[in-house]
Parts: C-alpha cells; structure tokens; sequence
C-alpha cells in the first residue's frame, strides 16, 4: 500500500514497486466517479464504490459496517474491479503476479481503518509541501480549480465519515491562496496518517530520498519488504520519469530539481506555508528544501 498526495511522488514509487516484485499494479481505486454510467455491461463499473457516497476524501468512522467491510475485503481480494484497474498494468499478468501494489492519493484517512483491519505492508511516501503546491500549481488544467476557488474548498463529510472532517473547521482560515490550499491538503493528510503511523508494517520514505539519497530509500524499502531487491533496477526506475509527469520537468541535477519550488513558491507563500505548518505541528519539513528528519517515523523507516 502507497499512501501520498497527488504531485507527491506516489506513481514514480508504484511504478518502482510494480518492476522489483514483478507485481500488478491497483492505481487509485478510490478516484470518485460521480456519474456512473453503463453499470450493467461494464465489468469495472465504480458502482459499487460510488454508492458509498466517500467523495475524493473516504473516511470510515463506523468500525462495524458489515456493508463496507465487504466491499473493501472484495476489493483486496480483487474481486471487485473498477475502470482503473487494468489502466496500467499488464492485463496478460495481472492474475498470474503473486504481489499487488496499491496506490493512493486519496486514501490518507483511510490509512488506520486499513491497517487496523488488514495489517498490509505500507509506505507513506512523504514530500514537501511547497514542492507539492508548486508543481501542482504548474501541472495546468487539473489545478486551475484551486487557484479560482480556494476561498470556498473544504473537506466534505459522507454518510458514513459522521463528523470527522469538522475537526478542521477552525483552520480553513489559513488557506488564502490555491498555493496554500494544497500545502493545507498535504499538511494535514500527511499528519493524520503520521499520527496513526503503525511501525509493525508501515515505513516512511522521503520522496526526497529517492532523488537524492536513493540508497537510504531502498534500504527501508528492504526491511519493510525482507525481500533481496535488486538495487540497480530500483535505481533505474526512481531516475526514471513517471508515466503521471509531463515531460522534460525534471533537472540533471538532483538537488536543483528539488529547489525549484524557491523559484516559484513567493515569500508570503512560504511564510503562510510555514502558518499551516506550525497549526498542524507538521516538523518533517521547514522552509529548507531538505526534510528534517527528525520526526519519530523516520527512525522506524530506517
């Protein structure tokens, strides 16, 4: 299981996953079509997912939903398809691989429920912020929403979340740009998920490591996994560009590619970035470019 955000590193680490184990790649199960269209012929319809109602963010308070417990044992027993399934996987190996890899950008407050009821082995693929809401800001169309419509964003709650997203009523007032709107996401995604972070079968891994210190990344990747990975291809595929990137974004240099965020990121957003920060008591990152590193997670990674 990958839990991450969106720009955030999670396809580059599926994809890397996907070629050491040889294994069938699950790519956001949990994206929400909202009109669910030919659900009698098509056989990876997203009705049965779409009738929970989740939204782009599920939450599941109610531990003793038989109905819900259901769908997601079906659902990891892939039993259950939905149009994204097959998207980027082999269909001629996808029965046959012996490993599944599932990659979330929706899925950080489903993360307890997960490993509570499943145990999976996981990785919360954590990367700054800023960089975060610097390359979603340039990434086009999929982002102009936030930059008109910031003001009005919220987490939504859905008949089955109660009311767990009012907890954050009383800081949507940090968000003033759609640059902060996605360090907020980020933030407190990356936060909930950290403070549920389960040791006995979750690492963290800086998707700053795997650009510049890829030997630390692929070490943790091997206690999670106690596989023998092969290095050589682990360092072929992290230098290699996600089919989710737009092509020629990245920089020769390593750490120049993680600085481009200085270039775009103005001080008043940095310093508001910093307010987000500081209201969650998020201490992985500052306002450097490398992580701190000095969060509890991380020597539970290495």
């Amino acid at each position: 299981m990958i839990y991450g955000i969106s720009r955030g590193g999670t396809t580059l680490l599926a994809e890397t996953l996907v070629s050491l184990l040889s294994a069938r790649l699950v790519w956001e199960p949990f994206f929400p079509y909202g009109d669910v269209k030919f659900q009698k012929i098509n056989p990876f319809s997203v009705a049965a997912y779409a009738k929970f109602k989740f939204g782009w963010h599920p939450n599941v308070m109610n531990q003793n939903d038989n109905a819900i417990h259901a769908y997601f044992n079906d659902l990891f027993n892939l039993k259950i398809r939905n149009i994204r399934f097959l998207r980027f996987t082999n269909h001629r190996t996808f029965d046959d691989s012996q490993h599944t890899v599932y990659k979330f950008c929706f899925g950080n407050f489903m993360y307890p429920y997960f490993q509570k009821r499943y145990g999976f082995k996981s990785v919360i693929l954590l990367r700054h912020p800023f960089a975060i809401a610097a390359s979603s800001m340039g990434f086009g169309d999929n982002y102009n929403w936030h930059k008109e419509n910031y003001k009005n964003w919220r987490y939504t709650d859905s008949p089955n979340s109660g009311d767990f997203f009012k907890s954050y009523e009383g800081k949507y007032d940090l968000i003033v740009s759609g640059f902060s709107l996605i360090v907020f996401q980020a933030v407190t995604q990356f936060s909930y998920a950290l403070s549920h972070f389960n040791q006995e079968n979750t690492v963290v891994i800086y998707y700053e490591d795997l650009v510049i210190e890829p030997k630390t990344a692929f070490r943790t990747l091997n206690n999670l996994l106690n596989k023998k990975l092969d290095y050589d291809l682990f360092l072929k595929m992290v230098k290699k560009q996600s089919f989710s990137s737009q092509k020629n974004h990245t920089e020769k240099d390593a750490f120049t590619q993680l600085s481009k965020w200085k270039s775009i990121a103005t001080e008043e957003e940095v310093a508001n970035g910093m307010k987000i920060f500081k209201a969650f008591d998020f201490k992985c990152y500052s306002d450097d470019v490398l992580p701190l590193k000095n969060d509890i997670t991380y020597s539970h990674g290495k």
